[in-house]
């Protein structure tokens, strides 16, 4: 069986293509992303009539390339970058009418979960907290013995930090001071109670952290294959950036350009919560929701488990 995956986020929509086996096995067979930056057309809580259109040309872009290849089994989801405006709905009618594809819309909660899901096999610790970053939200999901314990979703994401705090493309120290606060403050609302959040392995999901790890490796601070480094690289990136704005985009535009303007921020988002759990070591996951989509979605497995939900819209 192949299936397609399409994965509406803030600021990149991605299909990923699957091929599944009579075993339920799963790998990957291409992927393909545009960086739409759908929450840029979102003003007020409403995202505008070209913010609409854009979403839908991404989509059937995306339909005629399976098309094309025979590809007729698809799913499509989003996350904070539909459930986070008031025309949800109407955005959702809109694209099932104009592009026959229904979206399927999850809950910070649900993201959480099945972004832990398609993760889980491939942690190296058994506890600690489970972190996916996006343009729009931050789940967090704290984990013991690879269940899952409590999932907090924060409205906190590269891309709509950069829209609320960043003037120019890269943000000024200033900048990165104000939302660093900012997700401390959202951390500590999140906090089930005082010292919640605290571990010793932070595992990293998501497209910011999958680049700084490219960045670091650039940098020749950690090696080709390392997915796991002491978590004070993170502080020191950031000073190493903010000392030199022009090394810093050069930077950026060789490793990953289509981040440029949301990178920065992504970092700002990571060290903050590394520094406020006092993790010691930081994993880069490169599973994620689009895997525990497919596995409990498409393949079907059920999550039977019940846990605490920490959401705020």
């Amino acid at each position: 069986m192949i299936h397609g995956i399409i994965d509406i986020g803030s600021n990149t929509i991605r299909l990923n293509v699957y091929q599944i086996n009579e075993n339920n096995v799963f790998e990957i067979l291409f992927s393909k992303k545009e960086a739409v930056g759908i929450v840029s057309y979102v003003k007020k809580r409403i995202m505008s009539e070209e913010g609409i259109l854009k979403l839908e040309q991404c989509l059937i872009r995306f339909k005629e390339m399976m098309h094309a290849l025979n590809i007729g089994s698809f799913s499509a989801f989003a996350t904070a970058s539909l459930r986070n405006i008031d025309n949800t709905q109407e955005v959702l009618d809109r694209v099932k009418n104009d592009c026959d594809i229904k979206i399927d819309l999850l809950s910070g909660a649900q993201e959480g979960r099945l972004s832990f899901k398609g993760a889980i096999h491939g942690l190296a610790h058994d506890n600690g907290i489970y972190v996916d970053t996006g343009g729009g939200s931050s789940e967090i999901i704290l984990y013991d013995h690879n269940q899952i314990g409590y999932v907090a979703s924060l409205p906190i994401g590269s891309l709509n930090m950069f829209n609320k705090y960043v003037k120019a493309i890269l943000p000024k120290a200033k900048e990165v001071k104000l939302m660093k606060e900012r997700v401390m403050k959202e951390l500590k609302d999140a906090e089930k109670d005082k010292g919640t959040f605290r571990c010793r392995y932070l595992a990293v999901t998501g497209g910011s952290m999958r680049a700084l790890r490219s960045v670091l490796v650039s940098l020749k601070w950690i090696a080709k294959d390392c997915y796991e480094f002491d978590s004070n690289l993170l502080k020191e990136l950031t000073k190493y950036l903010l000392e030199d704005e022009e090394r810093c985009a050069h930077l950026f535009l060789k490793v990953k350009p289509d981040r440029i303007h949301t990178l920065f921020c992504g970092l700002v988002i990571i060290d903050t919560i590394a520094q406020y759990t006092q993790a010691e070591k930081i994993q880069v996951s490169m599973n994620g929701v689009r895997e525990g989509y497919l596995i409990e979605r498409v393949i079907g497995e059920q999550n039977a488990k019940k846990i605490s939900v920490y959401t705020k819209s």
